[in-house]
């Protein structure tokens, strides 16, 4: 079955996303946080260096740095620190006629997007925004696994596709706001620590 480049788009708040079938990309999640908080990251090209990029995938590899916080600060208020935008991205390869498309889902930092003040860049701050992007990568993993045992035999593929992506993503939007409310935005040390090892684990116990 082939799926045509029709967009649907939606904004929610501190989230945006747009999906494309085809050739398709979606984003979720940019925002500010406060003084000691800060927001996700990703990481396109495995094993590049992450510095050098403007966008990349989630690497097990490699970290986010504030090097890859190129955006020109636009603080909401004046005890933003900082803004990271990350996404999950959905898309399909072109199969032949009757075959069924490959689903590719990935998670993607977008530097020239993400900003930092100049007084910010500390290393818990950036802790506090490596969990985020961490978070990001979760439910890129979730969302792939479900994606996984999709049926293209359904009556509405495209709209099939897209609730089940607003499932996931209604899942990743309430653990980035519970992240944030019980770090306090990282500035909850010992919470900070909890959220740490949870996200850890959780990556360790869900297949990429």
């Amino acid at each position: 079955m082939q799926l045509n480049n029709n967009i649907l788009a939606w904004a929610k708040m501190k989230y945006v996303c747009a999906i494309m079938f085809g050739i398709s990309a979606c984003f979720i999640g940019s925002s500010a946080h406060g003084k000691d908080g800060g927001n996700t990251g990703a990481d396109s090209d495995p094993g590049a260096s992450v510095a050098h990029k403007d966008q990349f995938q989630w690497n097990e590899h490699s970290r986010l740095s504030w090097d890859d916080f190129k955006g020109d600060v636009n603080a909401a208020t004046e005890e933003s620190a900082a803004a990271t935008y990350c996404g999950i991205g959905i898309k399909t390869n072109s199969t032949a006629p009757g075959g069924k498309p490959e689903i590719i889902v990935y998670n993607t930092f977008y530097s020239k997007k993400s900003w930092v003040r100049s007084d910010a860049r500390i290393q818990s701050i950036l802790e506090h925004e490596q969990g985020h992007f961490d978070l990001c990568e979760i439910y890129t993993r979730k969302l792939r696994a479900r994606m996984a045992g999709f049926d293209f035999n359904v009556p509405n593929v495209k709209q099939a596709l897209i609730n089940l992506y607003t499932e996931v993503n209604s899942e990743y939007e309430n653990r980035q706001q519970a992240y944030e409310q019980e770090t306090v935005h990282g500035t909850n040390v010992e919470q900070q620590k909890k959220w740490r090892e949870m996200i850890s684990n959780e990556l360790s116990n869900i297949a990429m």
